[in-house]
């Protein structure tokens, strides 16, 4: 039976680091299978794993959990099809939810054509609030449906602020092994055996703790609800829940532009000032000398990393009421 690890996390959180880590540590010899999903139709992560020498089927233009559910049933039954994959990984978009991701491999499990193994959600500690306070329905849907937890940037916290965290996360899901250590010091084994031996989640109906909590926040959930409490929501289901396509905006651009350096970390610290939130941007393009980089920016942060050259420059940008037309601009 195959293997499948799910390794979700909010925009930005570090879910492709983790997995580059896993691939190089503890993953080495097995016959892998890697499902990108990233929201927009412009793939970044893709390009990032191909000298792994692994398979990898993309699927952008959605997440998961909207408009491509059926299309993630097809490939992976696609995939068990052609590969005899050890594990097959799931990385879905950082604004999926993790329940959806989970349910579209149900049918699969019931056939006995896979297990549930890994399924972990990277937290950012340094966002955990902002993040919990502004997307709180795509929030903990990632933190309710993990049987692990890996915080990430730890080691920029102080241990109180770590606690705070890690009790807060208690509250949604008791059961969650939680690992707070910089998991960069901790070998890719390590983290394998800990999300592989985690007790799995049980809770009744994670939709209606969520609808729960949010009427009643001061409250909190240990095991399952009351029955009552089911039929009280029940009703609530399909106004008060939302796809990420509902809620999010996406831009993305194929660009042969070959950028200035020095310009770029600016253009990256006005992502700032673009009206609407940014939450994420990413991409891969050329700049001076026929050098590449590859950047990552979410809000407060930003990287630029030399990158090998790719078919063509290629940059996405996630987040809520933004504005095209500046971020043509910017771009441009």
């Amino acid at each position: 039976m195959t293997k499948v690890d799910i390794i979700s996390g909010f925009l930005g959180a570090g879910k492709t680091t983790l997995i580059k880590k896993l691939l190089q540590e503890a993953f080495v010899g097995e016959k892998l299978v890697l499902i990108e999903n990233e929201f927009g139709e412009i793939g970044i992560d893709g390009v990032i794993f191909k000298d792994y020498g692994i398979e990898i089927k993309e699927m952008n233009s959605g997440c998961i959990c909207c408009t491509i559910a059926g299309d993630f049933s097809l490939a992976l039954k696609e995939i068990l099809k052609l590969y005899q994959a050890d594990r097959i990984i799931i990385e879905p978009s950082g604004v999926g939810k993790l329940s959806d991701v989970i349910k579209g491999c149900e049918q699969f499990i019931k056939d006995e054509a896979i297990s549930l193994n890994i399924c972990m959600t990277v937290v950012d500690g340094m966002k955990y609030n902002m993040y919990m306070k502004n997307f709180a329905e795509f929030y903990k849907d990632q933190i309710i449906n993990a049987k692990t937890i890996l915080l990430s940037k730890t080691q920029f916290m102080n241990s109180d602020a770590i606690e705070i965290i890690r009790k807060d996360i208690k509250r949604y899901n008791p059961s969650v092994m939680i690992v707070t250590t910089d998991w960069g010091q901790i070998d890719g084994n390590k983290i394998v055996e800990l999300a592989e031996n985690a007790e799995e989640v049980k809770l009744e109906n994670i939709i209606l703790k969520e609808l729960y909590l949010r009427q009643y926040p001061s409250k909190l959930i240990v095991k399952a609800l009351p029955r009552k409490i089911n039929a009280k929501f029940k009703g609530k289901l399909q106004k008060e829940l939302h796809h990420a396509d509902e809620v999010f905006s996406v831009w993305g651009k194929e660009t042969t532009k070959i950028y200035d350096s020095n310009r770029l970390e600016e253009m990256l610290d006005e992502l700032e000032k673009v009206q609407g939130f940014i939450l994420r941007a990413k991409g891969i393009i050329q700049i001076e000398n026929n050098g590449w980089v590859q950047f990552d920016y979410v809000p407060g942060e930003s990287t630029i990393i030399e990158a090998k050259a790719d078919f063509t420059g290629r940059i996405c940008v996630i987040g809520e009421l933004i504005n095209e037309l500046e971020l043509s601009k910017l771009f441009e």
